[in-house]
This record gives C-alpha cells, structure tokens and sequence, in this order.
C-alpha cells in the first residue's frame, strides 16, 4: 500500500517529535541501562548509588540531578541499590568547589536503602562524596552538583527552538519535493520530443 506524501510527511515528524521531545526520563538521565544514566554510579560489582536533588519550594515536580537552577533549600536523595549498601555503613560529605566543607555526615547503616539530606546551597559548584563500607572494601562515589547553573532557563526554550526548526525544515523538504515531482508531472515526454525537434 502506497502512503501519500501528506501522510508520510506526518509519519516522519510524529517520529521525529518523538525523538526530540524532552521526558523526565532523559532529563534526569533514564535510558537502557546504567551506563546512560549520569545520575548513577556503581559501587562495587552489581550494586549502585543513584542521585536526585530537589527544591520543592521552586518546582514541587522537577527532579534534578548534576545541575539545580538556582541556589536555597535543597532536598539531596542518594539511593541505595544492592543489598550490600544497605549494610554498609556510609558517610557523606558535601563539599563546595575550593574545598570548603557544608556538610558532613558520619558513617552509618540506611537500612531503608535511601540517604535523604535537606540543605541550603548557594549558587556555585559541590562535589558529593560517599565513603561505602569498611576496610579492606571500601567504594567511594563522587556526583558533581552545579547550583544555580546560567544557562539552565535556556534548557526549556532550546528544545522548543529546536523542535520548530526541525519541523519547519521537514516542511520545506517536503515542499520541495511536492513541487519536483509537480514539474515532472508537466513535462511530458511528448512536449519534450517536440522542444528538441524545434
């Protein structure tokens, strides 16, 4: 069965839309596996700690993780995916860029598997640190924080700029080729026989 170019062309931007349109899951880093997800960081063979900041007090729905727009309240979740992470004692130090200490907390057991911190942040660049387990196995994990990041109230206009540019671009392809396949259409083969016989 033959699709026409209107449903084509509706085909290939619904497919397009759907490749471009921004979803929590990409955001915040989902994907086919941990490897995809920046929010994600092994400890140890099999388990892993994922990273969530919020400020509810900004943006009851957004889930952040490596960049929080503006500085205050913030809300830090570590979760603890394996069962030897929930028996590990863990400490977590938040560190601000320079070295300067905010927060620091000793280690101890999560047996609920979630690590929840509220703290204040000023605008600038943290490092979180997590201290797993005991000698001789110990993990360290490391997620980068930039608070107050300039250009994330650009993130929300840039993909909507871009999708009505790929949109329009698929428009324009799809104009183009309406009109070649039109002036085909017009020129037949007999009129061209009579131009070069002339």
């Amino acid at each position: 069965m033959m699709l026409s170019p209107r449903a084509r062309l509706g085909i290939a931007l619904g497919f397009l839309l759907a490749l471009v349109s921004p979803r929590v899951a990409a955001a915040h880093g989902g994907g086919p596996g941990l490897d995809y997800d920046p929010c994600a960081r092994y400890a140890g063979l099999d388990d892993y700690v994922h990273f969530s900041a919020y400020q509810p007090q900004f943006n009851r729905f957004a889930e952040y993780c490596g960049s929080l727009p503006r500085g205050g309240k913030t809300l830090l979740v570590f979760d603890l995916v394996g069962p030897e992470l929930v028996s590990a004692p863990i400490a977590v130090a938040i560190v601000a860029e320079g070295g300067a200490s905010r927060l620091a907390i000793p280690p101890k057991r999560y047996p609920a598997g979630v690590i929840d911190i509220e703290t204040e942040l000023d605008p600038g660049h943290y490092d979180a640190f997590l201290t797993i387990g005991e000698a001789p196995t110990v993990y360290h994990v490391n997620f980068d924080l930039a608070v107050g990041a300039w250009w994330y109230p650009l993130i929300a206009p840039l993909v909507v700029a871009s999708i009505i540019l790929l949109v329009a671009v698929g428009y324009c392809v799809y104009q183009a080729r309406l009109l070649a396949g039109e002036m085909r259409s017009c020129i037949s083969p007999g009129s061209a026989s009579i131009k070069s016989g002339g």
